[in-house]
């Protein structure tokens, strides 16, 4: 079982899509820490515009790149609600336009910082009151889009739920990387070296995980949404 699993995994298409979105990945990363350790140690002798080579600036070329997986994962999921003929991957698709219009507009990080200057406590952990307005604004969206994501999850049919709950392990862990490690980013603060390893854990982990993101639904894609193997089934083999 579990090699039919891996071979459903491997299928050629997905994984060539796979390895050429990983290697952007990687080589926007690399570019990152080379131009940073040139701007360090070498007084940015080259000249480069760092900002836009920087995988943390909003509006760089990386984050260009992310919205290209946004944009793909929203045709892909249009598309397999399509061809299976079920409204049930259109709650995907508005999760993922929230995604692509919130990393484009900067609208966490607007609205966050509105309610920041409107809250007063002292936060712990050394973050700033931004930090708070867009960990609400997030939860905010996140309850909004809920009630369509759990209609879809319940009105599915059993394969339905399984692709489902793949769809929220892979959405968490861009949660994960996007919202905690960008808070542990905000609160660990004892230089430069540390500050930019956060840097490449929170948005290179971000990368890599929209990239599995559009392969999976790609793969999905490719299958015509009927899937013999779940990533949430391979998770619970060792358990």
């Amino acid at each position: 079982m579990f090699f039919q699993r891996r071979g459903y995994f491997s299928e050629p298409s997905a994984l060539l899509l796979l390895m050429l979105l990983l290697s952007a990945d990687c080589a926007f990363i690399a570019v990152h820490i080379a131009t940073r350790i040139e701007r360090h140690l070498f007084n940015a002798t080259l000249q480069l515009n760092y900002d836009l080579l920087s995988i943390a600036t909003d509006g760089g070329y990386s984050e260009i790149y992310q919205y290209v997986k946004y944009f793909w994962v929203i045709i892909l999921t249009i598309y397999l609600s399509r061809i299976a003929r079920i409204p049930n991957y259109l709650p995907w698709t508005v999760l993922f336009s929230y995604f692509l219009c919130d990393d484009a507009l900067s609208i966490h990080e607007r609205i966050g910082a509105f309610v920041g200057e409107n809250l007063n406590f002292v936060p712990p952990f050394n973050l700033r009151l931004q930090d708070f307005g867009e960990l609400a604004v997030t939860v905010i969206a996140g309850v909004g889009v809920m009630p369509l994501l759990l209609w879809s999850y319940w009105g599915g049919s059993s394969s339905f739920k399984k692709i489902a709950q793949d769809m929220l392990l892979l959405v968490l862990a861009l949660v994960f990387f996007g919202v905690f490690v960008d808070m542990a980013h905000q609160a660990i603060r004892p230089g430069w070296k540390v500050e930019f390893l956060m840097g490449i854990i929170e948005d290179g982990g971000e990368m890599v995980v929209m990239s599995l993101i559009v392969w999976y639904v790609f793969l999905l894609s490719v299958h015509k949404g009927i899937p013999n193997s779940h990533l949430c089934d391979l998770f619970r083999m060792p358990l």
